[in-house]
């Protein structure tokens, strides 16, 4: 338990979303395998928005806590009265008003694509290569089957390779292509002049959305040497 009740009196309003209560998400990744050696590998990762708390941003209750909800306003001309995506909000609610359930906020989706092409370029002699006067036994005809296996498995997870004894890789991986900002936690105070945006960038507390250092594109390059 991370949190506090906003009415330490009364529990009632505190059955809501988790802030884990992530509704949609999903993962698209993959390989292909194209001619001349050369292979991209996209990624794709999006999910809904995560839940968050409104509050008044005042200490109603005396708790010291600045966790109180503001209640459903039934008098839009009552001073003080936000108006919001969630309706009339009242900052201070009065006898009767219905208060805002707990994570009654709901924040925006969240996307990540990366992307990795790479080729390869493989020189010496071929790999694993035979003669083709030479007899093959039982024994090789196995290991010439677990090869070939072992090789259309690398072809889909694996490094290219272009079947010789050495081979240089060279690839580029572009992270968050679509440069797009994936938002951190989401101000929930109804009097703050961001409330229902946010001032950091997405974060993972709880393994959930994505984090990049700068949430900008990032292009990198690499060169692998196997042999």
């Amino acid at each position: 338990m991370t949190t506090f009740p906003a009415n330490p009196y009364n529990m009632f309003g505190e059955y809501g979303a988790a802030a884990t209560d992530i509704r949609q998400r999903g993962t698209v990744g993959g390989a292909l395998s194209l001619r001349w050696n050369m292979r991209v590998s996209p990624f794709l990762v999006a999910q809904s928005g995560a839940p968050f708390d409104i509050t008044t941003g005042n200490d109603l209750y005396g708790t010291t806590l600045l966790n109180a909800r503001p209640g459903i306003a039934t008098d839009s001309s009552k001073p003080g009265v936000v108006r919001t995506s969630y309706g009339l909000l009242d900052p201070s609610p009065s006898a009767g008003e219905v208060l805002l359930p707990r994570n009654y906020g709901r924040g925006p989706a969240q996307i990540n694509f990366n992307i990795r092409i790479s080729k390869t370029i493989g020189f010496g002699s071929e790999e694993g290569g035979r003669s083709s006067g030479a007899a093959i036994s039982g024994g090789d005809v196995a290991g010439t089957a677990n090869a070939a296996a072992g090789r259309r498995i690398n072809a889909i997870v694996g490094t290219p390779s272009s079947g010789r004894r050495y081979n240089i890789t060279f690839s580029i991986s572009a992270r968050n292509v679509l440069n797009h900002t994936n938002p951190g936690q989401i101000t929930g105070n109804i009097t703050s002049p961001l409330f229902g945006e946010s001032n950091q960038i997405g974060r993972p507390p709880n393994g959930e959305g994505f984090y990049e250092t700068a949430n900008n594109r990032r292009i990198e390059m690499q060169v692998k040497f196997a042999f």
